[in-house]
């Protein structure tokens, strides 16, 4: 460790910048993903140097996952640094988890696996019998975008606008089966205290969920009109 220390110490000024560039999105986003842009010299830094970048994480306690075949490099870290999401918005990441899943026979646009938002919203509704209002249901699909799990395209009012799946879905979310996933939506939506989200940070513990926040303002009975 004190080897590779040492030598971030003597990198060329452009490449101690890149490093700093790839920690600073590590840090404040948790995953880099190969196919984001603006990800993409980051992950490619951190692969090519990846003894020094766990030399440096690893004097915090931090470590580094890394998936080369999905493109994506995630956090290890303790499980205070566990990310907490409501139970709906673990049932809205589940439910992109598991079209994920879905989506991997079929052929993929720019390598991208996608879904139409209203895709989500019927699996949303065939699943608890209510109906997500749009505005609730716009918030969760921007916390997901803001944790890179997903990308939203399109306009907030067009319901076929494009929701594009991220493979750090499969990071964080590490049921594997379709079977698996179909069970832990079910367990959340009967209401079972069951963790859905780990973080990059700790993906072999399943994340807390803020259950005793309540959801049901969020939702309306499918007999009532969507807002």
């Amino acid at each position: 460790m004190a080897d590779e220390l040492l030598h971030l110490t003597r990198l060329p000024d452009a490449e101690r910048e890149q490093f700093r560039i790839a920690m600073n999105l590590l840090f404040t986003e948790g995953f880099l993903v190969r196919s984001i842009d603006s990800h993409e010299r980051a992950y490619r830094f951190v692969v090519a140097n990846l003894d020094l970048c766990e030399a440096y994480l690893a004097f915090a306690g931090w470590g580094l996952r890394r998936d080369e075949s999905l493109g994506v490099i995630a956090f290890e870290g303790p499980a205070a640094a566990r990310l907490r999401l409501r139970k709906i918005e673990s049932i809205i990441a589940l439910i992109a988890r598991l079209l994920y899943e879905e989506k991997a026979g079929e052929i993929e646009l720019h390598g991208e696996r996608t879904v139409r938002r209203h895709q989500i919203q019927d699996r949303y509704r065939a699943l608890t019998k209510s109906t997500l209002k749009k505005t609730p249901f716009l918030a969760i699909l921007r916390r997901l975008q803001s944790l890179r799990l997903i990308r939203l395209v399109g306009d907030d009012n067009d319901p076929d606008a494009t929701v594009i799946l991220y493979p750090s879905l499969a990071f964080a979310l590490d049921a594997q089966t379709i079977e698996e996933l179909e069970a832990r939506l079910a367990e959340l939506a009967d209401g079972a205290p069951v963790g859905a989200v780990a973080t990059a940070g700790d993906p072999g513990d399943d994340a807390d969920t803020d259950d005793d926040l309540d959801d049901e303002d969020d939702t309306v009975d499918d007999a009532d009109e969507e807002e």
